[in-house]
């Protein structure tokens, strides 16, 4: 066997590649408090144009190997779809308020309805996203969106919601499974048995806190009516840090664990090609970024929220890299069907998560 056959055999070299984010909370703040003002003056129209902006911004601002990622949807592409959104949510509300009882007719229609504004939806977010010109797509069909998002749910409903964890994982890995960067096909391997471990540890988490609550309301009582003259300062103060804990640290924490538990249950399952995506957010960063978010927020009255949104991102991609087995500069353009904007719009206005 001669150099250059045995170069071919050998696997490809492994090196990571982390993913950068260079966006900053000021920045942020700028765009969007014109677009919120923009918004407002034109009663939503402009909420098109926000829209694209500031996923322009944040795309622009996240990079992989050196290149960013760009976000190509256009603004009047988006108001169309709104527009239509908008319509047809308005002529449903007016005709449930004037004959209440056809509500009957509209709910097996939209049950069936969710999956194509699914497949709409995943298909233009993913074609107006695009890493070195290369174009993601999403190949998903009705029947699969069908199955993952309305046959599995009512699985999980009559099992009691049992089945809500695999319910969770067929629709990630739907949305996974079909998507693809040029003519790569992303893959995903986590197991179903992650995520009922994660579903269940939360479940429990809930149920320990609602506890605590109703434990800590009986105690406040007792505590600050005990005494000749009501409670103590020390007293009253004691049951004010017992009840920031309980009412807001603890359910910070458990939704802090489910999202660090999820995300790296989702991402480190991702694959593309022979590239692995490893994802490794800790629990204390992001719950210490949960609470510091949540009282700036909370200080400035809303005016925070673009310095926690920015934060929580950076937090997020600053954990992840890639893999790369080879090269990045393998991946083929792979041309794809024009998408609307109709299917993302619709989901927006049902408030309808088909993300990750």
């Amino acid at each position: 066997m001669n150099e250059a056959s045995t170069a071919a055999a050998a696997p490809a070299a492994t090196r990571t590649m982390p993913f950068e984010f260079r966006g900053t909370g000021a920045q942020y703040f700028r765009i969007w408090i014109v677009n919120l003002l923009l918004t407002i003056l034109t009663l939503g129209i402009y909420s098109a144009w926000a829209k694209a902006r500031r996923l322009r911004y944040l795309y622009g601002s996240t990079s992989i190997a050196g290149s960013a990622f760009e976000y190509h949807g256009q603004p009047l592409q988006i108001l169309k779809g709104r527009l239509i959104a908008v319509g047809f949510f308005v002529i449903y509300a007016w005709t449930t308020q004037v004959w209440p009882l056809t509500i009957l007719l509209f709910l097996p229609v939209l049950v069936f309805l969710v999956p194509l504004v699914i497949l709409l939806s995943r298909r233009f977010q993913m074609r107006m996203t695009s890493w070195r010109s290369i174009r993601f797509g999403f190949h998903g069909n009705y029947t699969g969106a069908l199955a993952a998002y309305v046959g599995w749910g009512i699985v999980a409903g009559i099992t009691l919601y049992i089945m809500m964890p695999y319910w969770i994982y067929k629709r990630v890995r739907f949305l996974i499974d079909n998507t693809s960067v040029g003519t790569e096909r992303l893959t995903f391997g986590t197991e179903p048995g992650r995520f009922f471990a994660i579903y269940f540890i939360a479940l429990g988490l809930a149920i320990a806190a609602i506890f605590a609550i109703a434990a800590t309301s009986g105690g406040g009582a007792v505590i600050l009516g005990s005494g000749v003259g009501g409670a103590s300062p020390a007293a009253a103060i004691g049951f004010v840090a017992i009840l920031f804990v309980v009412l807001i640290l603890l359910p910070l924490a458990i939704g802090a664990y489910w999202e660090r538990s999820f995300t790296n249950a989702v991402f480190n399952g991702l694959m593309i090609g022979p590239h692995r995506v490893n994802c490794r957010i800790q629990m204390g960063r992001l719950l210490w970024l949960y609470v510091t978010n949540v009282l700036g927020i909370l200080v400035t009255l809303g005016l925070f929220y673009p310095w926690a949104l920015i934060r929580r991102l950076r937090y997020q991609l600053e954990c992840m890299e890639v893999e790369v087995a080879g090269s990045l500069d393998e991946f083929a353009a792979a041309a794809a069907p024009e998408a609307t904007a109709t299917g993302e719009a619709i989901g927006e206005v049902f408030d309808l998560d088909f993300g990750l």
